[in-house]
């Protein structure tokens, strides 16, 4: 990084930047600095973009695997209705006896 004098008493103030170079070079830093910020807001919604798909693919295996397990459920109940209402009777006093009620 370049550094910058003060003029002095003793040292001419010609060895000063001039402000219209200083100002290019404020201009040049916030320029870059823009730019950089830019890009990484970028990179940063393109990886939330690809999270959110990945999300939304993950979603809909889920719901589509809900499905089968409740269609199979269903079909399980309807032609086995009997074992159906035993298996539940027995979950639900299993579930009692665990919570103590």
């Amino acid at each position: 990084m370049e550094e910058f004098r003060t003029p002095t008493p003793t040292s001419p103030s010609s060895t000063s930047p001039e402000p219209s170079e200083l100002a290019e070079r404020a201009h040049r830093g916030i320029d870059h600095l823009r730019g950089s910020a830019h890009q990484t807001v970028d990179q940063a919604a393109d990886a939330a973009s690809t999270a959110a798909d990945r999300m939304s693919a993950r979603g809909e295996e889920w719901i589509a695997m809900r499905d089968e397990w409740m269609d199979a459920t269903r079909g399980y109940v309807r032609e086995h209705p009997l074992a159906a209402l035993g298996m539940a009777l027995a979950a639900g006093y299993l579930l009692s006896r665990l919570s103590g009620r």
